[in-house]
């Protein structure tokens, strides 16, 4: 017989992780603290895609909209009620659904995107010229090299671009784009 999963039992586990993650210094420090997990992977990846975040939307066509046309996004399916979203490689993918029968909108501020791009500068420039308008522009904090932006899809979920910057590189101020698109003002304010 299996015991169940609670939430006390993970709890304990997490703290173990938490501790070992504070105490952490050096990469030989993560060796020796991190346990190894109490259990290996348990998911063979089917056939059509590998893994799926969804959030539910009152506006399903602002959303939609935003990410076909603003952002570019390829879609993997797509109806009047539900959109997976992907990369042109297949890479991930996440899903917006419309609100129906007394759903609940996911709240603006329970999940984010977020995307580690090569040129976070000239990414930032690029949306801009399609009318993106940045909560936060990119940036870093105390010298760090890695730089990030925020902004929010109509529905008001964030949106954050990651960049590793060289401090020996010049900042690209063009990235490689589709052909011009509409341009339309989008942001949470």
């Amino acid at each position: 017989m299996t015991t169940r999963v609670t939430a006390q039992a993970c709890r304990k586990l997490g703290e173990t992780r938490i501790a070992a993650a504070r105490a952490a210094k050096t990469p030989a420090d993560w060796k020796r603290l991190w346990p190894k997990p109490a259990n290996a992977w348990g998911i063979k990846w089917g056939m059509c895609w590998k893994a799926c975040l969804e959030y539910i939307v009152a506006d399903f066509a602002a959303e939609a909209g935003f990410f076909i046309d603003v952002l570019g996004f390829p879609t993997n399916a797509f109806d009047e009620n539900y959109a997976m979203f992907t990369s042109p490689d297949q890479e991930f993918y996440f899903a917006v659904v419309r609100a129906r029968d007394g759903a609940t909108p996911t709240p603006k501020d329970a999940v984010r995107i977020q995307f580690m791009v090569e040129d976070i500068y000239g990414t930032a420039m690029e949306f801009e010229k399609r009318g993106i308008v940045f909560e936060k522009r990119p940036h870093s904090e105390h010298g760090s090299p890695i730089h990030n932006a925020t902004f929010r899809t109509p529905a008001g979920i964030a949106v954050d671009l990651w960049g590793m910057m060289d401090p020996k590189t010049t900042i690209r101020r063009k990235v490689e784009t589709a052909p011009p698109r509409v341009k339309v003002k989008v942001g949470s304010k």
